[in-house]
């Protein structure tokens, strides 16, 4: 994974539907695409499929094994401040590669050694000029913040996005080749070792830079890795022509995700504003669980571009498959999020750590936003193919509006829960998604609407049942059975910690700024 991929885990500014037309070779017209393949579910689509899923699932393994162990060890504090720092960061280097890798990877006719040379010329200028730009605005961030503590971790990890932004190009190489096994290879080294050196620095109390080393540990790996593997040496090349090509290319196509990635800024500058390092790292947490938990969504939108394009002529198989294709995630992420919803104090008592409560606040809301999501990150797959990128990036941008909107008033009132409001409101905007895919193809939502009620009925057991939450369980899980067969029913597991979301999380009103500085 990319240094935006590990923020995507870190900080969740992506719970949501991601940019499928940003897909590696899925969706670069190779061999998934070739004739023959019929319907969304063919053998040769749920292969790809199931490879993207195991390639992000493993991901997400380690990514959790590096968050538990941080935040075991270094606390919400010091966490806070590095989610902060690489939010910020994260950002800056989704910018870095410019489309750049994108139009390497899709590009019709073999790039040659000029053209790739000529790519990472063009990504290191911009990566530089995006890393003094970051640190140009350190003053700002400062007043911003009212603290210094995050500056040096932030000016660190700056110099991670050069690198970052050059192993997009062996990246692509790799990927145009169909080379899947090296890259997830390269990856989950990078992840991994990453961990070591976090764990290890954490084990010898380093604080905030512990992460921020594995972090650019892993970067580093990845970038040798990755040009040791394509036979690549980065060299400086100057194709003015070549490189107009490639911005006019990347940047148009994956305008839409540089609109969607905006919502990565909201924890790191709203809640930290608001609710300081320790409030950043709740939400993160929560967050970052309610992403791990529906991963397979990220590979579901990348699957769907190849799949539903060889439906698109073909109006009602489009449909059919499309509302297969929904209800299946609502149906298979529902469970999952709601048996932590169920287990989360258990699990933050004992695994992760008391202190750690005030996230499980933030949960129900953000799951709940997850698996709303899950019914229109597809949609927007659907909508990609037929070529109305347009309507899903107004759909991004008013969702990432109403976002940060939301949170600007609702946290300073409310505290972290008010992020998580904050994410409801945000969801509203998928109606624009709803709506411009209607104009061709009508989504019915007919069989999704009972199980998506049941699940947030659940997700929110705690706050509607107000010390009955059994009994409701118990309530909604009869009324899955009832529901034409089909329900799927959560592990029931009867065990409430007594003490779970009480006085603690639920008054927890985090207005405390950053200390120090």
């Amino acid at each position: 994974m990319s240094l935006q991929a590990e923020a995507d885990l870190l900080t969740a500014g992506a719970v949501g539907l991601g940019d499928p037309s940003e897909s590696s070779g899925l969706s670069s017209g190779g061999e998934l695409l070739r004739p023959g393949a019929d319907g969304l579910f063919s053998s040769q689509t749920v292969r790809g499929g199931a490879y993207l899923a195991a390639r992000y699932g493993l991901g997400v393994i380690v990514s959790l094994g590096t968050m538990l162990i941080m935040t075991w060890w270094i606390g919400p504090h010091a966490y806070g401040l590095f989610v902060t720092a690489i939010g910020l960061v994260a950002f800056l280097s989704s910018l870095a590669r410019a489309g750049a890798d994108t139009y390497l990877v899709r590009r019709e006719a073999t790039p040659d050694v000029h053209l790739y040379e000529v790519a990472g010329t063009l990504i290191l200028l911009v990566s530089m000029g995006l890393a003094l730009t970051g640190a140009a605005l350190v003053p700002m961030l400062v007043r911003w913040y009212g603290s210094r503590e995050f500056v040096a971790p932030y000016l660190l990890l700056l110099l991670s996005i050069p690198v970052s932004g050059l192993a997009g190009v062996p990246m692509a190489k790799l990927e145009r080749k169909l080379n899947f096994r090296s890259v997830a290879g390269i990856e989950l080294g990078g992840q991994s070792l990453g961990l070591v050196v976090a764990t290890t620095l954490a084990w010898l109390k380093l604080g905030v830079w512990a992460p921020v080393a594995g972090q650019i540990a892993w970067q580093t790996f990845v970038l040798i890795a990755a040009c040791v593997s394509a036979s690549m040496v980065p060299r400086l090349r100057c194709d003015i022509g070549e490189t107009r090509e490639m911005l006019w290319f990347g940047i148009g196509l994956t305008a839409s995700l540089r609109a969607w990635q905006l919502r990565t800024l909201v924890n790191p500058l709203l809640v930290g504003r608001f609710a300081g390092a320790e409030g950043v790292a709740f939400v993160a947490l929560a967050l970052r669980i309610a992403e791990a938990l529906g991963t397979f969504r990220l590979a579901a939108g990348r699957m769907a571009i190849a799949a539903l394009a060889r439906l698109q002529n073909k109006r009602e198989e489009f449909r059919t498959a499309l509302e297969r294709a929904l209800y299946l995630q609502v149906i298979t992420l529902g469970p999952l999020l709601c048996v932590f919803s169920l287990l989360g104090p258990f699990i933050v008592r004992h695994v992760i750590g008391t202190r750690w409560t005030p996230s499980l606040v933030v949960y129900p809301f953000v799951a709940a936003g997850v698996l709303v999501n899950s019914i229109y990150n597809l949609q927007a797959s659907a909508l990609f193919v037929r070529g109305q990128q347009w309507t899903v990036m107004r759909s991004y941008l008013a969702h990432v509006v109403l976002l940060g909107g939301g949170t600007l008033v609702l946290l300073p009132h409310f505290g972290i829960v008010g992020y998580g409001w904050a994410e409801l409101l945000g969801c509203s905007a998928y109606c624009l998604i709803h709506t411009g895919l209607a104009r061709t193809v009508v989504i019915s939502y007919r069989k999704l609407m009972p199980g998506l009620a049941i699940f947030l009925a659940l997700l929110f057991a705690d706050i509607i049942g107000r010390g009955r939450t059994p009994w409701l369980w118990l309530l909604v899980l009869a009324g899955t059975t009832i529901w034409k067969g089909r329900g799927v029913l959560p592990i029931m597991f009867w065990h409430r910690a007594r003490h779970s979301q009480d006085r603690f999380a639920r008054n927890w009103y985090s207005r405390k700024p950053m200390e120090g500085g």
